[in-house]
């Protein structure tokens, strides 16, 4: 319950801007089309006003990713979750954040070039925070949705770039943590199974007990890396 408050209150206080910002530019261009819009320039993007449009656009997309800051509701979600919900949360409801963001860019392009960098520097400040937050967890979930806000604060960074390489790797980085986050939850649900406890504390030593399920382990960790 705790983590369906969590999650209904970030969605919903971060949609509300994106859905001003959309009802200001079906205003303001006449049209919602993303292929119509390329050809348009729909706000001027000069004032303070405009900035915050700005912001509301990519609000959404950036607390479903999540940006480090806006992360909070992730890691409560998987660790109350099943083995199903957390392997499907990690896999795409996470990457819907960054499709959402590489449509948006394509219209926002005008106003990003002096706006990209508070939140690239803040996305890449995130991977470092929740790297190191990773090092103090004992609950495999946990580690395992921080490792993943992590990961997502690098796909961040790379479509604010703004370049073909960033967000061809982008794609390929959401592509592979799809994988490999599914396959570490996956796991984790069997750690479980065999010894009815997620701490980390008490998996130790299981390769002389379970070697099978501790290549898979070694395998998907490095996977993840």
């Amino acid at each position: 319950l705790n983590a369906g408050v969590y999650f209904l209150f970030y969605t919903l206080a971060s949609s509300l801007p994106l859905l001003v910002a959309l009802l200001i530019l079906q205003n303001t261009s006449g049209t919602l089309s993303l292929l119509t819009l390329q050809y348009t320039n729909p706000l001027s993007l000069t004032t303070y006003a405009d900035k915050l449009w700005w912001a509301s656009c990519l609000l959404a997309f950036l607390v479903k990713m999540p940006l480090y800051g806006v992360h909070l509701w992730l890691p409560k979600a998987h660790v109350e979750a099943p083995v199903a919900g957390s392997m499907i949360l990690a896999a795409v409801l996470l990457k819907l954040g960054g499709y959402g963001m590489m449509r948006m860019m394509l219209i926002l392009e005008p106003l990003t070039k002096e706006m990209l960098y508070p939140f690239i520097v803040f996305a890449l400040w995130g991977v470092v925070m929740t790297s190191s937050i990773c090092l103090r967890q004992t609950d495999l979930k946990s580690l395992i949705a921080y490792s993943s806000v992590s990961h997502m604060g690098l796909v961040v960074a790379s479509i604010l770039v703004q370049t073909p390489w960033g967000f061809a790797g982008a794609l390929i980085l959401m592509i592979a943590h799809g994988l490999t986050s599914s396959a570490l939850f996956c796991l984790a649900n069997t750690n479980y199974e065999r010894i009815h406890s997620r701490s980390i504390l008490l998996a130790r030593g299981l390769q002389a007990v379970l070697p099978l399920m501790a290549t898979w382990w070694f395998f998907a960790s490095l996977a993840n890396l």
